[in-house]
């Protein structure tokens, strides 16, 4: 019994350190201004980890769908990797991009999100309407 609680402390232990770093305890995205069609929109991102923002780790994900409502494939994609600078804000790594909204029809529904490998970051989603 003693070989297997100390087997279990082991696993447990390698358990956390493994997830320990891909834990975000902060995170989100902001639209900044009027998303108007034609033009671009600002979106500020913020994210902390227990290690360091590594360049092109996270990337800036835009979906929009040109009927104005969520549902279906998507009409337009656009996603970048973030190389930083990554800016001190109230403690928290925040960065502000500029999403191309060129070919968006007025009445588009969108939604921006952080993405670390192929995985939405939780609780990053924001989504916004493009305006004529």
């Amino acid at each position: 019994m003693k070989r297997m609680t100390g087997a279990l402390a082991v696993a447990a232990a390698l358990w956390l350190v493994a997830a320990g770093p891909a834990a975000a305890a902060t995170r989100g995205t902001t639209v900044v201004g009027p998303a108007v069609a034609g033009a671009h929109v600002d979106v500020t991102a913020s994210i902390t980890s227990a290690t360091p923002i590594a360049p092109y780790e996270f990337s800036i994900d835009n979906r929009c769908w040109f009927s104005g409502r969520f549902s279906g494939h998507f009409d337009s994609y656009e996603r970048f990797d973030i190389a930083g600078p990554w800016f001190d804000v109230g403690g928290v790594p925040t960065i502000t991009v500029q999403v191309n909204l060129n070919d968006m029809p007025a009445g588009s529904a969108c939604r921006v999100s952080i993405v670390r490998g192929n995985t939405v970051v939780k609780g990053s989603t924001s989504s916004y309407t493009v305006s004529a």
